[in-house]
């Protein structure tokens, strides 16, 4: 009969740990605010402009080339 005391102590403890845990998850949410900020300078770099060019270059010089004629 003494235990429906320990019943209380159940919810609080785990209550209280279980937001611990969920909080620092909030905080790496600003994180993708930083990724794009690294995307800008490799985007002048030209990294975007050599993707772009190397897709239609090779199937440019397919194309005219006829190398099944």
């Amino acid at each position: 009969m003494a235990n429906p005391g320990g019943v209380p102590e159940v919810p609080d403890q785990p209550g209280p740990p279980s937001e611990t845990p969920y909080e620092p998850p909030t905080v790496p949410s600003p994180g993708p605010a930083e990724v794009p900020a690294n995307s800008p300078p490799e985007t002048p770099g030209g990294q975007p402009t050599e993707i772009p060019v190397v897709d239609p270059t090779p199937s440019s010089p397919t194309g005219p080339a006829n190398p099944t004629a």
